[in-house]
Protein backbone atom coordinates (compact mmCIF):
# COMPACT_ATOMS: atom_id res chain seq x y z
CA UNK A 1 0.00 0.00 0.00
CA UNK A 2 1.23 3.48 -0.80
CA UNK A 3 2.11 5.49 2.29
CA UNK A 4 0.91 9.04 2.61
CA UNK A 5 4.31 10.25 3.75
CA UNK A 6 7.85 9.30 2.88
CA UNK A 7 10.72 9.10 5.35
CA UNK A 8 14.39 9.28 4.68
CA UNK A 9 15.94 9.79 1.28
CA UNK A 10 14.49 6.74 -0.48
CA UNK A 11 13.44 7.55 -4.03
CA UNK A 12 9.69 7.49 -4.50
CA UNK A 13 8.15 5.17 -7.05
CA UNK A 14 6.08 6.59 -9.90
CA UNK A 15 2.99 5.28 -8.14
CA UNK A 16 3.89 7.17 -4.96
CA UNK A 17 4.61 10.32 -6.95
CA UNK A 18 1.26 10.02 -8.73
CA UNK A 19 -0.52 9.42 -5.42
CA UNK A 20 1.00 12.48 -3.77
CA UNK A 21 0.36 14.73 -6.78
CA UNK A 22 -3.29 13.73 -7.22
CA UNK A 23 -3.88 13.83 -3.46
CA UNK A 24 -2.50 17.37 -3.33
CA UNK A 25 -4.86 18.42 -6.14
CA UNK A 26 -7.78 17.01 -4.13
CA UNK A 27 -6.81 18.48 -0.76
CA UNK A 28 -6.14 21.93 -2.23
CA UNK A 29 -9.58 21.76 -3.93
CA UNK A 30 -8.12 22.23 -7.39
CA UNK A 31 -10.03 19.00 -7.94
CA UNK A 32 -13.28 19.86 -6.19
CA UNK A 33 -15.64 17.51 -4.34
CA UNK A 34 -18.07 15.84 -6.71
CA UNK A 35 -15.99 16.56 -9.82
CA UNK A 36 -15.97 13.80 -12.44
CA UNK A 37 -12.50 12.83 -13.64
CA UNK A 38 -11.04 10.17 -15.89
CA UNK A 39 -7.87 8.14 -15.85
CA UNK A 40 -6.76 9.94 -19.02
CA UNK A 41 -7.01 13.28 -17.17
CA UNK A 42 -4.43 12.08 -14.67
CA UNK A 43 -2.09 10.54 -17.24
CA UNK A 44 -2.03 13.85 -19.13
CA UNK A 45 -1.70 15.95 -15.98
CA UNK A 46 1.20 13.89 -14.64
CA UNK A 47 2.71 12.83 -17.96
CA UNK A 48 2.71 9.24 -16.73
CA UNK A 49 1.51 5.91 -18.02
CA UNK A 50 -1.65 4.23 -16.79
CA UNK A 51 0.09 1.82 -14.41
CA UNK A 52 1.29 4.32 -11.75
CA UNK A 53 -1.93 6.33 -12.13
CA UNK A 54 -4.04 3.24 -11.46
CA UNK A 55 -1.89 2.44 -8.43
CA UNK A 56 -2.47 5.96 -7.12
CA UNK A 57 -6.21 5.81 -7.79
CA UNK A 58 -6.51 2.53 -5.88
CA UNK A 59 -4.77 4.08 -2.87
CA UNK A 60 -6.92 7.22 -3.01
CA UNK A 61 -10.07 5.12 -3.32
CA UNK A 62 -9.04 3.17 -0.20
CA UNK A 63 -8.54 6.53 1.51
CA UNK A 64 -12.05 7.46 0.35
CA UNK A 65 -10.88 10.57 -1.48
CA UNK A 66 -11.87 9.16 -4.88
CA UNK A 67 -14.97 7.17 -5.78
CA UNK A 68 -14.52 4.83 -8.75
CA UNK A 69 -17.59 4.65 -11.00
CA UNK A 70 -17.63 1.43 -13.06
CA UNK A 71 -17.59 2.23 -16.79
CA UNK A 72 -18.03 5.94 -15.96
CA UNK A 73 -14.64 7.14 -14.81
CA UNK A 74 -14.38 8.35 -11.23
CA UNK A 75 -15.55 11.13 -8.97
CA UNK A 76 -13.73 13.19 -6.36
CA UNK A 77 -15.41 12.12 -3.13
CA UNK A 78 -17.80 14.50 -1.45
CA UNK A 79 -16.85 15.62 2.05
CA UNK A 80 -18.37 13.42 4.74
CA UNK A 81 -19.21 15.35 7.91
CA UNK A 82 -19.17 12.14 9.89
CA UNK A 83 -15.71 11.22 8.63
CA UNK A 84 -14.45 14.73 9.37
CA UNK A 85 -15.75 14.46 12.94
CA UNK A 86 -14.31 11.00 13.46
CA UNK A 87 -10.87 11.81 12.09
CA UNK A 88 -10.77 15.13 13.93
CA UNK A 89 -11.52 13.30 17.19
CA UNK A 90 -8.72 10.78 16.63
CA UNK A 91 -6.26 13.42 15.47
CA UNK A 92 -7.01 15.56 18.52
CA UNK A 93 -6.48 12.60 20.84
CA UNK A 94 -3.10 11.84 19.28
CA UNK A 95 -1.76 15.38 18.85
CA UNK A 96 -2.82 16.61 22.29
CA UNK A 97 -0.86 13.76 23.87
CA UNK A 98 2.05 14.36 21.51
CA UNK A 99 2.37 18.08 22.24
CA UNK A 100 2.27 17.41 25.98
CA UNK A 101 5.17 14.97 25.56
CA UNK A 102 7.08 17.53 23.50
CA UNK A 103 6.52 20.18 26.17
CA UNK A 104 8.05 17.84 28.73
CA UNK A 105 11.03 17.25 26.44
CA UNK A 106 11.46 21.03 26.02
CA UNK A 107 13.11 21.02 29.45
CA UNK A 108 16.15 19.83 27.50
CA UNK A 109 18.13 22.80 26.19
CA UNK A 110 18.87 20.93 22.96
CA UNK A 111 15.20 20.18 22.27
CA UNK A 112 14.16 23.71 23.23
CA UNK A 113 16.74 25.22 20.86
CA UNK A 114 15.48 23.01 18.02
CA UNK A 115 11.88 24.03 18.71
CA UNK A 116 12.67 27.73 18.99
CA UNK A 117 14.45 27.70 15.63
CA UNK A 118 11.99 25.56 13.69
CA UNK A 119 8.74 26.82 15.19
CA UNK A 120 9.90 30.42 15.01
CA UNK A 121 10.70 30.01 11.32
CA UNK A 122 7.33 28.33 10.76
CA UNK A 123 5.43 31.17 12.42
CA UNK A 124 7.24 33.76 10.31
CA UNK A 125 6.34 31.81 7.19
CA UNK A 126 2.70 31.63 8.25
CA UNK A 127 2.57 35.38 8.89
CA UNK A 128 3.95 35.99 5.41
CA UNK A 129 1.22 33.88 3.83
CA UNK A 130 -1.40 35.74 5.87
CA UNK A 131 -0.11 39.05 4.46
CA UNK A 132 -0.18 37.55 0.96
CA UNK A 133 -3.66 36.03 1.50
CA UNK A 134 -2.22 32.75 0.19
CA UNK A 135 -4.47 30.07 1.68
CA UNK A 136 -2.91 27.11 -0.16
CA UNK A 137 0.62 27.93 1.01
CA UNK A 138 -0.68 28.69 4.49
CA UNK A 139 -2.24 25.24 4.74
CA UNK A 140 1.09 23.65 3.80
CA UNK A 141 2.84 25.75 6.44
CA UNK A 142 0.19 24.76 8.98
CA UNK A 143 0.81 21.08 8.27
CA UNK A 144 4.56 21.57 8.65
CA UNK A 145 4.01 23.37 11.95
CA UNK A 146 2.14 20.40 13.38
CA UNK A 147 4.64 17.92 11.98
CA UNK A 148 7.47 19.74 13.77
CA UNK A 149 6.14 18.50 17.11
CA UNK A 150 5.80 14.94 15.84
CA UNK A 151 9.37 14.96 14.50
CA UNK A 152 10.67 15.70 18.00
CA UNK A 153 9.11 12.46 19.22
CA UNK A 154 10.57 10.48 16.31
CA UNK A 155 7.47 8.27 16.20
CA UNK A 156 7.16 7.31 12.53
CA UNK A 157 3.87 5.46 13.02
CA UNK A 158 2.26 8.41 14.78
CA UNK A 159 3.41 10.83 12.08
CA UNK A 160 2.10 8.57 9.32
CA UNK A 161 -1.31 8.15 10.98
CA UNK A 162 -1.77 11.87 11.61
CA UNK A 163 -0.66 12.74 8.07
CA UNK A 164 -3.07 10.24 6.55
CA UNK A 165 -5.94 11.57 8.64
CA UNK A 166 -5.41 15.10 7.43
CA UNK A 167 -6.78 13.99 4.07
CA UNK A 168 -10.32 14.12 5.42
CA UNK A 169 -9.79 17.33 7.37
CA UNK A 170 -7.77 19.47 4.99
CA UNK A 171 -10.55 20.12 2.52
CA UNK A 172 -12.70 21.61 5.28
CA UNK A 173 -9.66 23.44 6.63
CA UNK A 174 -8.91 24.77 3.13
CA UNK A 175 -12.45 26.12 2.75
CA UNK A 176 -12.39 27.65 6.23
CA UNK A 177 -9.21 29.61 5.47
CA UNK A 178 -11.15 31.84 3.09
CA UNK A 179 -13.29 33.11 5.96
CA UNK A 180 -12.35 36.65 7.13
CA UNK A 181 -9.36 36.70 9.50
CA UNK A 182 -9.28 32.88 9.71
CA UNK A 183 -5.57 32.57 8.93
CA UNK A 184 -4.61 35.34 11.36
CA UNK A 185 -6.60 33.61 14.10
CA UNK A 186 -4.80 30.33 13.46
CA UNK A 187 -1.42 32.04 13.74
CA UNK A 188 -2.44 33.43 17.13
CA UNK A 189 -3.42 29.94 18.27
CA UNK A 190 -0.11 28.55 17.00
CA UNK A 191 1.77 31.25 18.90
CA UNK A 192 0.03 30.22 22.12
CA UNK A 193 0.92 26.56 21.55
CA UNK A 194 4.56 27.53 20.98
CA UNK A 195 4.64 29.64 24.14
CA UNK A 196 3.26 26.74 26.18
CA UNK A 197 5.70 24.21 24.72
CA UNK A 198 8.75 26.44 25.17
CA UNK A 199 7.64 27.07 28.76
CA UNK A 200 7.74 23.26 29.19
CA UNK A 201 4.16 23.43 30.49
CA UNK A 202 2.54 20.21 29.30
CA UNK A 203 -0.92 21.01 30.70
CA UNK A 204 -1.01 24.42 29.01
CA UNK A 205 0.30 22.95 25.75
CA UNK A 206 -2.33 20.20 25.76
CA UNK A 207 -5.12 22.68 26.50
CA UNK A 208 -3.97 25.04 23.73
CA UNK A 209 -3.70 22.23 21.18
CA UNK A 210 -7.11 20.79 22.11
CA UNK A 211 -8.79 24.18 21.70
CA UNK A 212 -6.96 24.76 18.42
CA UNK A 213 -7.92 21.44 16.83
CA UNK A 214 -11.46 21.52 18.20
CA UNK A 215 -12.20 24.79 16.44
CA UNK A 216 -12.60 22.93 13.15
CA UNK A 217 -16.00 21.68 14.29
CA UNK A 218 -17.09 25.29 14.91
CA UNK A 219 -16.04 26.16 11.35
CA UNK A 220 -17.72 23.14 9.76
CA UNK A 221 -21.36 24.42 9.76
CA UNK A 222 -20.25 27.76 8.30
CA UNK A 223 -18.22 26.09 5.56
CA UNK A 224 -21.04 23.71 4.71
CA UNK A 225 -23.58 26.53 4.51
CA UNK A 226 -21.37 28.29 1.93
CA UNK A 227 -20.52 25.16 -0.08
CA UNK A 228 -23.40 22.68 0.37
CA UNK A 229 -22.70 20.93 -2.94
CA UNK A 230 -19.30 19.81 -1.64
CA UNK A 231 -20.80 17.72 1.18
CA UNK A 232 -22.56 14.39 1.45
CA UNK A 233 -26.13 14.46 2.80
CA UNK A 234 -25.92 14.78 6.59
CA UNK A 235 -26.12 11.76 8.88
CA UNK A 236 -23.58 12.66 11.54
CA UNK A 237 -23.13 11.70 15.16
CA UNK A 238 -20.88 14.11 17.01
CA UNK A 239 -17.78 12.71 18.72
CA UNK A 240 -16.84 16.04 20.25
Amino acid sequence: MIAGISYGEAKKTLGEQAYESIREEILSLRLYPGQTVYESDFTRMLNMSRTPVREAVRALAMERLIEVLPQRGMKIALISERQVEETRFIRESLEVSAVACVANQARSSEVKAYLEENLGRSLEEQRRFVRQADAVSFLHADDQFHQAFLRVLGNVTLTSIVTQMRGHLNRVRMLSLYEPKAMAQLVQEHEQIVQAVLAADSDWAAHAMRAHLGRLMDDLPIVKSRHPDYFEPSSTASTR
